[in-house]
């Protein structure tokens, strides 16, 4: 044991901590109850947000443009385009004929014994269009790989690039234009030094010492008998919110382009919607359980924030039974949807004003409604907001009520070990009077 004292009766320290703990418990079990609670609820809150931020994405997706107005294209196997839709695009049927792809032109220059062999000095000029390139050419870059590094080294990408083809006649100077169409035509002038660039020059056809492989030429395509010339193979404005990419030129061929509504697109949304929603439930119902087996309540059993969400989220999707149904989206005896996809799809093509009805973005939609509760419930002094900062503001109580305990506890720590220190040194001095006492008497003469 541990005593105190020369003949210390006492286990001082034990005997004080039995005290200290007999007094601290009942406020320690009220507290660690406490602390339960919140965090159990806090928890609870936190599902609920997860949850109803889901709904809440998947109800603003429900009318979103991107689904209301998807487009799907139809273009037949082997036409001579590709085409895209952008949402909203007007939907119709459009005949097309490839007349002819735009190309890029290309010039060559003659032949050359060899790459590294010197052409000259000097400065060429290069154009396409509104576009120049000035390339300056001396000793250094006077050869012919020389030259062709020296353009694409100032054209950056842009505007031209060169390149060196080797026949059998010998290396040939190739520039090829960036960009396609007549507007992007190549030019090349040749000034200064001495002289030896003029073999690289090119002007009108058939009057310049470069030849042209590829002459420029522009797109033609003819839509509903309406012929458009472009620059580009890809035609961004010819069918408002379509675009065109020209692939092969079939003149006297059309080929029939679709724009149809994409029902798959909202499909996926009112599939994503009934998901969430049915999440929804499923957190209201776990956060909100009482088990009749354990007699245990969940954390927000009984909470009547909870219970009034639920509610309206209910009111707000029955209200519309009729319209959901003819959706083929039905509601289970339990409030949870289910969602029958053929006939969604039916249903979209019969009335297509039903999705406006349910999915639309007006307050008087199921919709609009249900992001009204939502709304109310996640905005930053939304309801679960202010049920947080509530349980956050007793939670920071709890610990400063815990502070406080093991303040006063360490400060009974102390008054109980002075008090029981001099007991035990009391009766370390009791003791010892008393074994004096018992010495003396034993020394006492006995009697005959």
């Amino acid at each position: 044991m541990t005593t105190i004292g020369s003949a210390g009766k006492l286990d001082v320290m034990t005997m004080v901590a039995q005290l200290v703990a007999a007094e601290r418990a009942p406020t320690d079990a009220r507290l660690d109850r406490s602390e339960r609670q919140i965090n159990a609820q806090i928890s609870a809150i936190g599902t609920l947000r997860s949850a109803f931020s889901g709904l809440r994405t998947a109800v603003e997706a429900l009318g979103a443009r991107d689904a209301a107005q998807a487009r799907k294209v139809t273009v037949p196997d082997g036409a001579g385009f590709t085409a895209t839709a952008s949402t909203g695009a007007a939907t119709g049927r459009y005949g097309v004929e490839v007349l002819a792809l735009a190309t890029a032109h290309k010039l060559a220059s003659g032949a050359f014994a060899r790459p590294d062999t010197t052409v000259g000095t000097g400065q060429l000029t290069i154009s396409a269009g509104d576009a120049t390139l000035t390339i300056d050419i001396d000793e250094d870059n006077a050869s012919l790989t020389g030259i062709r590094d020296a353009i694409n080294a100032q054209a950056g990408g842009r505007i031209v690039s060169a390149s060196i083809v080797v026949g059998d006649d010998g290396a040939h100077l190739v520039l090829n234009a960036v960009g396609t169409g007549t507007a992007h035509a190549l030019t090349v002038a040749a000034s200064g030094g001495d002289g030896g660039l003029a073999a690289l020059a090119y002007g009108p056809p058939g009057t310049s010492p470069m030849s042209e492989l590829t002459a420029a030429a522009d797109a033609r395509v003819r839509v509903d008998g309406f012929e458009r010339t472009h620059s580009g193979n890809t035609i961004e404005d010819l069918v408002a919110g379509v675009s065109l990419t020209l692939t092969r030129a079939e003149p006297g061929v059309v080929h029939q382009l679709g724009i149809d509504s994409d029902g798959s697109a909202q499909r996926n949304a009112a599939k994503n919607f009934v998901n969430a929603y049915n999440a929804a439930l499923a957190s209201i119902a776990t956060t909100t359980a009482y088990n009749t087996s354990t007699q245990v309540a969940a954390a927000l059993n009984g909470d009547a924030m909870t219970r009034n969400a639920a509610r309206e989220l209910r009111d707000t999707v029955s209200s519309n039974v009729m319209d959901l149904k003819a959706m083929g989206i039905t509601i289970a005896k339990d409030g949870t949807l289910k969602l029958d996809e053929t006939a969604f799809d039916a249903g979209l093509a019969k009335d297509p004003t039903l999705t406006s009805r349910l999915f639309g973005t007006g307050t008087d939609s199921m919709a609009g409604k249900l992001d009204a509760t939502l709304d109310r419930l996640l905005d930053p002094e939304g309801l679960l907001a202010s049920r947080s900062e509530n349980l956050s503001t007793r939670s920071k109580a709890l610990a400063s009520q815990r502070s406080a305990l093991d303040f006063r506890m360490s400060q009974a720590e102390v008054r109980y070990r002075t008090q029981f220190t001099a007991l035990d040194v009391l009766l370390t001095s009791l003791q010892t009077s008393s074994d004096y006492l018992a010495q003396q008497i034993a020394a006492l003469p006995k009697p005959d």
